[in-house]
């Protein structure tokens, strides 16, 4: 019963009880307390009870009526910050949080290490979880949502699935973006950052990429050098090929790869140079110089080169030279691989 109807219930029935009374004895009692006479009508006398009662009640009341209360409000606190947990949990970022009800913490405190992935959107949610769960979704399915606007993007870990998902997004759709990405590698994940830069690989120029040149690898480079193969200009210059491969360890086959790219790409006599050089630097570069003397059908120089070396090295080019010696018409092409060059 609601406090205020309780008092008004209690105080008729009292003035009800009192006015019975007076009707039946309306004259006075003396009650001596402590040798003072109190001379209070009869009807008094019979309801003072009943108002020492009330009193008490409503004091009764007024106390459990504040616990309950208080404890209601530390219920709806807790259902506040478990709304909180779900909702971080929901864009994978979840946080710690301090739950008053035992009976809440017992379960709740799981969101702070909990990331959600729901199925369906539930019926019932609150407005914020329902927008946030609907643009989850919007990302989930291919689309790009604005997480700035959204306000969310700041409180996200570069490495969060969703924000990840949404930026490679976003490169799908504007691909301009990847030089926004490859500006700012160190606030984007490694796979944003990856997609990036072989976007980059497949349109951008040897110029524009000189200066993430120091993070590709072989594998990268040669992305580059088949555009350049198949026409495309892509500012593929002698400057450019080296440096590019400055910092990189390459091995055999790779110098052959390159070798193959700058016939196609240069003059003969800047590649002689370039190789030349490679040649007396790295002794894995020797059978790419060596390809060199055959393609240009410079045999002597060739002839001069294999005996300086042993004769169970560059077996495929001696078994070549053997061929031309006798007069067989071979192109180095057909006979060299990158495979037996290099054994």
């Amino acid at each position: 019963m609601r406090l205020g109807l309780y008092t008004f219930a209690s105080l008729a029935f009292i003035g009800l009880v009192a006015g019975f009374v007076y009707t039946l004895a309306p004259g006075n009692y003396v009650l001596e307390v402590a040798g003072l006479n109190l001379n209070l009508p009869i009807a008094l006398w019979m309801v003072l009870p009943l108002v020492t009662l009330l009193l008490l009640t409503i004091l009764h009341m007024l106390y459990h009526g504040t616990r309950n209360y208080f404890a209601r409000r530390k219920w709806q606190r807790d259902a506040d910050t478990m709304h909180d947990a779900l909702y971080w949990s929901l864009i994978h970022e979840p946080k710690s949080h301090n739950y008053a009800v035992a009976q809440i913490r017992e379960g709740a405190a799981l969101l702070s290490h909990a990331s959600l992935n729901l199925q369906d959107l539930p019926e019932g949610i609150s407005n914020k979880l329902a927008k946030t769960v609907e643009w989850i979704k919007q990302i989930q399915n291919g689309e790009y949502v604005d997480l700035k606007e959204k306000k969310v993007e700041r409180f996200m870990d570069k490495d969060n699935a969703i924000l990840v998902q949404n930026q490679m997004n976003r490169l799908a759709k504007e691909p301009e973006y990847a030089d926004v990405i490859l500006r700012s590698q160190s606030e984007h994940a490694a796979v944003c950052v990856e997609s990036a830069m072989q976007y980059a690989l497949k349109h951008d120029t040897f110029f524009k990429l000189k200066k993430y040149a120091r993070q590709l690898s072989f594998s990268d480079l040669e992305i580059l050098l088949d555009r350049a193969d198949a026409g495309e200009d892509v500012g593929l210059t002698l400057e450019n090929m080296e440096y590019f491969i400055e910092d990189l360890e390459l091995e055999c086959p790779q110098y052959m790869r390159l070798v193959s790219s700058a016939i196609k790409a240069f003059d003969p006599d800047e590649n002689l140079v370039l190789f030349k050089r490679f040649a007396s630097e790295h002794t894995r570069a020797q059978s790419a110089y060596l390809f060199l003397l055959f393609r240009y059908e410079m045999i002597e120089k060739a002839k001069d080169f294999l005996e300086e070396h042993e004769e169970d090295e560059f077996v495929a080019f001696r078994a070549f030279y053997t061929l031309k010696k006798n007069k067989y018409n071979y192109k180095a092409r057909d006979f060299i691989t990158a495979q037996n060059a290099c054994k």
